[in-house]
């Protein structure tokens, strides 16, 4: 009997072992992942050094380009949803990804998508100011559920420009095809420097486009 009893007992033990082992190398082969719904703050700016105010009924979309020798050559061609190879001049005109509305937040101002490869080619465009820009994302953070990004459309500005110092992170912005210089996918030389990559719109923060983070990315606590 006591023989028995041990037997259960050895038993018990290694049963425990093996449940533990096994919990063990769960967790040490827990799924990473890059993928990432990216959501894009736009704002526009009239003056400069003015206020940076919220702009509804943007609408986004990505392509997954594999590289970045890819452009926009004018307004039409965003509205459209073409981007042109700067290698051998082809032209793609279905999204990989569209945007839609951050339901989170109630401002209007606010575009979200899925991604899930890199680098991808993230366009917005702006019907309003007839403004459009684009940037080259890659997606290095793991198991990030969301990265913000914020773009303001500097509509007093009459030549392409960049918005954002942060590598990975800069927009390439067209002014509209009035403007000197608007048309066309050159990226344009004359840098943001308007604090425009501050996520609460006020001007002021980092210029990546993010608070309070080095990565471009931010907590989904923010509004």
């Amino acid at each position: 009997m006591r023989y028995g009893t041990t037997r259960q007992i050895l038993r018990a033990a290694c049963a425990a072992t093996a449940a533990a082992a096994a919990m063990m190398l769960c967790g040490c082969f827990k799924k990473v992942t890059t993928d990432t719904t990216v959501v894009i703050k736009a704002l526009l700016q009239e003056t400069s050094g003015g206020d940076n105010v919220p702009v509804t009924g943007v609408t986004a979309y990505a392509y997954y380009t594999g590289s970045e020798n890819w452009t926009i050559n004018s307004y039409e061609d965003a509205v459209n949803h073409i981007i042109t190879s700067t290698e051998d001049g082809s032209q793609r005109n279905e999204p990989d990804a569209e945007g839609s509305p951050y339901e989170k937040y109630e401002s209007g101002n606010y575009t979200s998508m899925w991604l899930n490869a890199s680098p991808a080619m993230i366009v917005v465009v702006d019907p309003q100011s007839q403004m459009y820009a684009y940037m080259f994302k890659y997606l290095n953070a793991e198991n990030l559920p969301e990265t913000f990004l914020t773009l303001i459309f500097h509509t007093w500005k009459t030549e392409p420009y960049k918005e954002g110092t942060k590598e990975g992170q800069i927009w390439n912005v067209f002014p509209p095809a009035g403007a000197s210089g608007g048309e066309g996918g050159e990226e344009g030389g004359e840098e943001g420097g308007d604090g425009s990559g501050s996520d609460d719109g006020s001007g002021s923060g980092s210029s990546d486009g993010t608070e309070g983070s080095d990565d471009g990315t931010a907590s989904q606590s923010r509004r």
